[in-house]
């Protein structure tokens, strides 16, 4: 009689584990997928701000506007911006971009009419909604954030 007892419960327990197995919810990976070109894919606003350096002084600008990242490393811009106070509206750019698994990137923008061209380092969240960028050009101290608003 104990061996049908003991055996029943053993059985039990071996049902219970084996239910309990496959109604649990997978394990969470401990490594999410990296960045790629991809992860940056949509309409982004943006603002950012600092100063650019002129004949020794700082000169203080503030950008507001939107980028569409293509999820190809293309990508096109349109912004406003006000530098020393005197505005430029509907200033459109095209750019080209990287990202590497890290989701660190870099991205390079050419002003559509001027030619003007401008660098950024980028730090992009896993999930692509948001980055903060820097802007690297020599005598521009500013930086700033985006966020995905739309497909």
């Amino acid at each position: 009689m104990k061996r049908v007892v003991v055996g029943s419960i053993v059985i039990g327990l071996l049902l219970a584990v084996g239910i309990l197995a496959v109604a649990a919810p997978p394990p969470q990976e401990s490594h999410q997928r990296g960045c790629s070109l991809k992860t940056l894919n949509g309409t982004y606003l943006f603002e950012y701000s600092g100063f650019q350096m002129e004949d020794g002084q700082q000169v203080p600008v503030v950008f507001a506007g939107q980028d569409r990242f293509n999820g190809d490393g293309t990508a096109t811009s349109i912004n406003s911006f006000s530098l020393n106070g005197a505005i430029t509206r509907n200033v459109t750019s095209t750019g080209t971009y990287t990202i590497e698994a890290d989701c660190t990137g870099s991205s390079i923008f050419i002003d559509d009419v001027t030619g003007e061209t401008s660098h950024f380092d980028h730090f992009v969240g896993r999930d692509g909604d948001a980055l903060t960028f820097i802007q690297t050009d020599l005598g521009v101290v500013a930086g700033g954030s985006e966020r995905r608003v739309g497909k």
